[in-house]
């Protein structure tokens, strides 16, 4: 009778804290859950915003090529070739690294888009083969507005590369500070002079070179943004370290193993059900003694609060990871 009584008594135990426990592992479970659909699909608008985007610089971009190769303004025609020769590295730059198109908004919907609208404007005044002092005025502020754009197409570019130019400029102080402190010189160069070779270290202005011809240099990306993986467009990493299948299990696992330490910790019903039966063994050892008994029971109780508030990452690497390997150490599937 002292025996069934003990053994009802220890199941009403488990079915309330299975019951317990279970519902906090359930609300623990939908609140950590991977939402993949909901990634798949953020990813893909992402994705899609950055080919929309990628695409309209591209389109400006020819367009003032084209412009630029049927406009008879000499001064403007080079103003043009220097905004095209900025606006082309831009744009191979944003193709190799389609993450960062988002971070020139500014130039593809403002100042590539007001060139583009100027340079309509312009070609509209000029088929329209007035002179008056007005138009020329009209005309004279829009060559020195475009000159403007090539500063601030450069800018737009420097920002883009914020994150590289700070990399490379603390790795050459950190060069510098070495090269000084092993006291080697390092060599200034005169920007602006020849070199042996006989090639300028600068360019020089193309507003006061003659106009030349060139063939166009219509943009045509080498791959579109869509045929990439989409791990190379800014992709959110899931570094789950169990497939998201087994969580369900390993939380079981985790609430088994809390309940056991809670309950029957003084037992070291716990340990052997880790399969740890030395340490099982240990916890028996001290139940047994009068003066330790209480302590078997305080440390099964400090480790089922531990299992049970521990993160299943954590609980998964420490308790669960190891059983799943074989005799050869590989992890089991």
């Amino acid at each position: 009778m002292i025996v069934d009584e003990l053994l009802n008594y220890l199941i009403v135990i488990l079915m309330t804290a299975g019951v317990i426990f279970g519902g906090k592992a359930v609300w623990d479970w939908k609140k950590n859950r991977t939402p993949r659909l909901d990634l798949n699909k953020l990813e893909a608008e992402r994705a899609q915003y950055l080919q929309e985007n990628f695409d309209k610089a591209t389109a400006d971009f020819n367009y003032l090529e084209e412009a630029r190769e049927n406009l008879t303004d000499r001064e403007l025609v080079n103003q043009l070739r220097l905004l095209q020769r900025t606006a082309k590295n831009l744009l191979n730059h944003l193709e190799k690294n389609p993450a960062r198109i988002a971070l020139a908004y500014k130039f593809i919907d403002y100042y590539q888009d007001r060139a583009v609208k100027i340079v309509k404007q312009y070609i509209e005044l000029e088929e329209t083969h007035l002179s008056t002092d007005k138009i020329q005025d009209l005309k004279a502020r829009m060559k020195q507005t475009l000159a403007a754009l090539d500063d601030a197409y450069q800018d737009q570019f420097e920002h883009i590369l914020n994150d590289q130019i700070i990399s490379a400029d603390a790795e050459l102080k950190v060069m510098e500070q070495q090269l000084d402190a092993e006291g080697i010189k390092r060599k200034t160069i005169d920007v602006g002079q020849v070199d042996e070779y006989g090639n300028v270290r600068i360019d020089t202005d193309l507003l006061d070179q003659p106009m030349r011809l060139e063939p166009q240099r219509k943009f045509f990306p080498q791959q579109s943004m869509q045929q990439r993986r989409r791990g190379e467009v800014d992709a959110m990493p899931l570094d789950l370290p169990f497939p998201e299948e087994d969580r369900p299990q390993i939380v079981q696992t985790k609430l088994i193993q809390s309940a056991l330490a809670i309950f029957l910790g003084s037992l070291g019903a716990h340990k052997f059900y880790q399969g740890k039966n030395f340490q099982g063994v240990l916890h028996i050892l001290l139940t047994m003694t009068v003066f330790l008994a209480p302590l078997s029971g305080l440390i099964g109780m400090v480790e089922g609060i531990r299992y049970l508030f521990m993160p299943i990452e954590d609980f998964y690497d420490q308790y669960i990871k190891d059983k799943r390997r074989d005799k050869n150490g590989r992890h089991k599937p």
